[in-house]
């Protein structure tokens, strides 16, 4: 796991924060450094996990997390066998990783992926920049997807999960009033006019707990990420980032003062493996996010760290038209 070089708080809402019985599931990364590969971390329960999507923005900071805490890991991916060799000298751990190719829309490999593994850590999930033609592109291997992950994975007596889904399950939809606020309660409403990827992590998650509804001696956990900036790696680039991508590039003369409460992927890794590890947390849907920051602070910021980039703030209709017609301008105003 890669040491976060300045202090980042994350809130990990674990329950309605309008209850004062319940209160936040927290953590302060002050100064964090990397554990130290002893298995002194590894559940007592689980010791080899099956990671999909492990080449991934975020899998691969998932992979990495559990790989420090001692775990055996087999990722999977939808690349070619040609190129495993390759993915597990990044990773650099020797036997406690292999890798595998397998597809969400294909049964092909999942029962051989399966084989030996105590839980299931589901990061694989289509994302897109651009809103397909087709909404079913992102739908179908995120629903579909989901399912086969979980029927291969519940045939082979695995009964452990956890699942990457997004807050775009809980609150994707125009809010109904002013300063709303959400819960692991809510749902998006799919009758609103949202996006097919919204569509598609709020289906998947769905499906998810239908499938956990209908298998009682199943265990689930949901982690619920608002979006995700944080550190690259080879081979592994999160769609968000194109929203600092957007700012360097000066593209466009200024941006809109829309904000949004942007996580670092190395503690959504974290919490995917404390979901596994903590019992108190079976059953829950782990909503994360950080203090709002807007599109011109975020240029601000990279400007003092010596990028060249626009600090202009525009007024919001003028993103939003231009979104119309520029897939980059609809990153930024999805935020």
């Amino acid at each position: 796991m890669v040491s976060p070089t300045t202090p980042r708080l994350t809130w990990f809402i674990k329950s309605d924060p309008t209850n004062t019985d319940n209160q936040a599931y927290y953590r302060e990364l002050q100064n964090f450094k990397p554990k130290i590969t002893t298995g002194l971390f590894m559940s007592k329960q689980f010791h080899r996990v099956l990671v999909t999507g492990c080449t991934g923005f975020l899998g691969r900071q998932v992979t990495n997390e559990f790989l420090s805490r001692g775990y055996f890991v087999r990722g999977t991916t939808r690349s070619k066998a040609e190129t495993h060799q390759e993915i597990k000298n990044d990773f650099n751990v020797g036997d406690r990783f292999e890798v595998c190719s397998t597809d969400l829309l294909s049964d092909d490999g999942w029962e051989d992926a399966m084989e030996g593994i105590d839980a299931v850590i589901h990061t694989a999930s289509p994302f897109s920049a651009q809103e397909p033609k087709d909404e079913q592109v992102l739908i179908r291997p995120a629903r579909e997807g989901t399912v086969r992950v979980l029927t291969h994975a519940y045939n082979a007596g695995i009964r452990k999960f956890v699942i990457t889904s997004s807050t775009a399950a809980i609150s994707g939809a125009t809010p109904t009033k002013k300063n709303q606020t959400y819960t692991n309660e809510d749902w998006t409403d799919l009758e609103q006019d949202v996006s097919a990827y919204t569509k598609s992590k709020t289906l998947a998650e769905r499906a998810a707990w239908k499938f956990i509804e209908q298998h009682q001696d199943a265990q689930l956990t949901t982690v619920n990420p608002n979006v995700i900036f944080g550190p690259l790696h080879s081979g592994s680039s999160g769609t968000s980032l194109r929203i600092i991508e957007s700012i360097i590039s000066s593209k466009y003369p200024g941006f809109p003062k829309i904000s949004f409460a942007p996580v670092d992927v190395r503690d959504v890794a974290w919490m995917h493996a404390e979901a596994l590890e903590n019992e108190d947390l079976v059953g829950e849907r782990l909503m994360m996010s950080s203090t709002p920051i807007t599109m011109p602070q975020i240029a601000h910021i990279l400007k003092e760290k010596g990028w060249k980039v626009t600090t202009r703030t525009l007024p919001n209709f003028i993103v939003r038209f231009m979104a119309l017609f520029i897939k980059e301008a609809r990153l930024i105003t999805s935020g």
